[in-house]
């Protein structure tokens, strides 16, 4: 059974969407896809996949629904990138050599695998979708979805922004004020710090899931990665890298 490989892109490989803020101003649409894929193409070649089947969520719904990308999926859609409603995706090691996450600044992605069985799911977890607990969400897609077992579950929390991400006041995202209570604080400087990696640690336990591992990148402090939170004062950090996980190919099988 392959282990499933995390994708961390950082600014290495240019921006990781098609947004046209982050492009030269001038080109067009056509251009900017250009330039895209070929980012892509380079982010599968450094990691070992297929950079055309790279595949993400648009999170429409926001409570936790999931699609998995099978096989005949991603032979009817060789390119990838495709309109996906659905919350979470799934792959799963019968996939091999297909990448799912999200081009993302300063908000993580996290991916939960199910050791036992080869499948992972993830989701983009911004401040407000953490609030709706989308990280348990992604564990109960396992379970719905192959009856996974907690205990076979590992859990990794992509780079995002540290406690230096603020606020000049309390966010409007942050309905639920009890689950905030530990992750956003008023610091010396008057500003409200949010420190998502608590709210994810306090809902990992609360879903049971004891074996969770953190990206120690801090998109904001790190010159390696794209932040947007600091972006309006450095345009060195507009852009959004791809976080995202796949299983490998078998070895002796070459890529598709």
């Amino acid at each position: 059974m392959s282990t499933v490989k995390i994708i961390e892109t950082g600014k290495k490989f240019g921006n990781m969407n098609t947004q046209k803020a982050f492009y030269p101003e001038g080109l067009s649409r056509d251009e900017i896809k250009e330039i895209f894929m070929k980012n892509r193409e380079a982010v599968g070649e450094h990691f070992g996949f297929d950079g055309h089947k790279m595949f993400m969520a648009d999170q429409n719904h926001k409570r936790g629904t999931y699609f998995e990308i099978s096989r005949d999926y991603v032979e009817a859609n060789p390119n990838g990138w495709t309109d996906i409603p659905e919350d979470i995706l799934i792959v799963t090691d019968k996939v091999p050599g297909v990448a799912i996450g999200h081009p993302v600044a300063d908000c993580p992605v996290i991916m939960l695998s199910d050791v036992a069985q080869g499948v992972t799911a993830i989701a983009h977890c911004s401040a407000e979708l953490i609030d709706k607990r989308m990280p348990m969400m992604i564990a109960d897609a396992l379970v719905d979805a192959y009856s996974s077992k907690d205990e076979d579950i590992i859990a990794y929390v992509g780079a995002c922004a540290g406690s230096e991400w603020t606020y000049d006041r309390f966010p409007a995202w942050a309905r639920d004020q009890k689950m905030w209570e530990k992750g956003i604080y008023m610091g010396d400087d008057g500003l409200f710090h949010i420190d998502m990696k608590k709210v994810i640690a306090s809902q990992m336990r609360e879903r049971n899931i004891g074996n969770v591992s953190y990206s120690s990148y801090n998109t904001i402090t790190n010159p390696n990665f794209y932040s947007n939170s600091i972006a309006r004062i450095d345009p060195e950090k507009a852009g959004r890298q791809f976080s995202g996980a796949f299983y490998p190919e078998e070895k002796g099988r070459g890529r598709k």
